[in-house]
């Protein structure tokens, strides 16, 4: 098999586990989390940094957010099991950046890497997510420039693939929806609070011993649950919105 096949194939492959296996650099995050102190000792500046990284999620969600609600159906999508496109979408943040969702993933997953405070980790994480998406994105321009030619090949002469330009932007034809954003993004934004919600009881568990002579509910503070709390009841009520009505269904999105 040639290179450009086995590249493509290999793209194909993760394309299809790409909600998945980016969970992996959770699953080493919080293996590695017991070891890191709080921020200067102190678990109130720790929170401040705990709120920094989360903002930096935040921003990828934004981004994610912002590139969902101008963009029309079968672009942009959740598809996993092949690649699908009905046009290649080129205004909007698609004429700054080629790739906006996964500049989105970056900064999501990026924000719980920071909380460890570890520059080794972090680059780890970079060059990880480099080779993960870079097979992704090879299989997925691959897709379209056979199936748009010319008129692919000319946006993307124009407009870099992951680190955004600032200029040039082109207004989207179509109007921004933010239902379509609720539909489709409101378990990011709970996985979001859920993962720096047992993040922070992590560290706390192993930075005040004194509290494991309570049980585990001890390190449980009003923080959490107000948190964790607004997560869990806006999932629920926006799931049962999409899941039982068409509340949130937008011709054309």
């Amino acid at each position: 098999m040639a290179l450009i096949e086995e590249l493509n194939q290999q793209g194909n492959f993760l394309f299809r586990w790409r909600t998945y296996i980016p969970g992996l650099v959770l699953a080493f995050s919080l293996a590695y989390l017991p070891y890191v102190p709080f921020f200067g000792g102190i678990y109130k500046l720790n929170l401040y940094w705990l709120a920094f990284a989360f903002f930096v999620s935040l921003l990828g969600l934004g981004v994610r957010c912002f590139t969902i609600g101008y963009t029309p159906a079968r672009t942009s999508g959740r598809n996993t099991k092949q690649q699908v496109a009905d046009m290649v979408n080129q205004t909007g943040i698609y004429s700054l950046v080629r790739h906006p969702l996964y500049v989105g993933n970056f900064l999501l997953y990026l924000g719980p890497v920071l909380i460890l405070r570890d520059v080794a980790f972090t680059l780890v994480f970079i060059m990880f997510f480099y080779l993960y998406y870079e097979r992704i994105i090879f299989a997925e321009e691959y897709f379209l420039r056979g199936k748009f030619g010319a008129d692919y090949l000319s946006w993307a002469d124009k407009t870099p693939a992951f680190i955004p330009q600032v200029r040039g932007y082109v207004k989207p034809s179509l109007s921004f929806s933010f239902k379509n954003i609720l539909k489709r993004e409101y378990p990011s934004l709970f996985g979001i609070i859920v993962v720096f919600t047992f993040f922070d009881l992590i560290q706390v568990y192993y930075q005040e011993p004194y509290l494991h002579i309570q049980n585990f509910s001890g390190i449980w503070k009003p923080f959490h649950s107000l948190f964790f709390g607004f997560g869990a009841f806006f999932y629920v009520t926006v799931r049962l919105i999409v899941k039982t009505t068409k509340l949130l269904d937008v011709e054309g999105r």
